[in-house]
């Protein structure tokens, strides 16, 4: 099992470029096992900080921290079907999109089905009906829980006094409380979650990653970013920080769809020079 053998090997070693092979995948990236946390990490760039050189972190929300990605999709899926959109969304695509501002999801799928771009006013239509969608389908299911592999790195970064912030696409008026009921809104302080609305830019530009380091006052440099979706690892990574894939962690929760998504994502990963 690849995490046994993490467990193993010597952190000295684990600075140099390894083939990793973890939960049917297989990934060219740099691995680490952290002195301090229990389990291994899989790495994305050449950029790695010890552990004690850490001196924020910054943590997606949407797949990272929480587990609200199935609690998502049938909102895409309903909102779609409305005769005004007529818009598909398959899984595949769904996963592949993670990390993405809301509006930047709907110009891909409307590209990839209809061939053109979207009208501004569609967007906005979209995804105001979206979000009705959304309210009405949580309201008829529990809260998305905490992905507990990762929440416990960001305990650990608490005890420690490290500074943590957020750097989320999604919406404030969602992502809050989420984080509220899953017993996680106390790891952030509200001037330290940066949400898509307040950049210019979102996923894959680093701005979001960069406003957070600065709103935690750490160089992104020192910053340990911890991500799920292929625009958030880009965006982090452009930012500067040493970046985690959570996906690969112990205990994660993995559909198909999201394996899928990552072997494809991973094969045609152009941005990571």
């Amino acid at each position: 099992v690849f995490m046994s053998h993490v467990a193993v090997w010597n952190v000295r070693r684990l600075l140099g470029v390894w083939p990793a092979k973890t939960l049917g995948r297989t990934v060219s990236s740099r691995l680490i096992r952290s002195s301090s946390f229990s389990r291994g990490m899989v790495s994305i760039g050449n950029h790695i900080l010890r552990d004690e050189e850490v001196k924020g972190a910054v943590f997606d929300v949407d797949g990272t921290l929480l587990d609200t990605m199935p609690l998502f999709l049938p909102s895409w899926v309903v909102t779609g079907a409305l005769p005004e959109f007529q818009l598909d969304c398959p899984e595949d695509d769904f996963y592949a999109c993670a990390g993405k501002p809301l509006s930047d999801i709907v110009r891909f799928l409307h590209v990839k089905q209809k061939g053109v771009q979207p009208t501004d006013e569609y967007i906005a239509s979209f995804l105001k009906a979206k979000l009705v969608a959304h309210e009405k389908i949580q309201a008829e299911r529990p809260h998305p829980p905490p992905i507990d592999c990762v929440v416990k790195l960001a305990r650990d970064f608490q005890s420690r006094g490290v500074p943590i912030a957020i750097a989320t696409s999604g919406l404030k008026e969602l992502v809050v409380p989420h984080l509220k009921h899953a017993g996680v809104l106390d790891l952030v302080s509200p001037e330290h979650m940066v949400f898509a609305s307040d950049v210019k830019q979102g996923k894959p530009h680093p701005e979001i990653y960069l406003e957070a380091a600065r709103r935690i006052g750490v160089e992104p440099q020192y910053c340990r970013a911890f991500e799920d979706g292929e625009s958030g690892l880009q965006s982090a990574w452009a930012a500067g920080m040493h970046v985690i894939d959570v996906t690969y962690m112990e205990g994660y929760p993995a559909p198909e769809a999201l394996l899928k998504a990552k072997d494809a994502q991973v094969k045609e990963r152009s941005w990571l020079q």
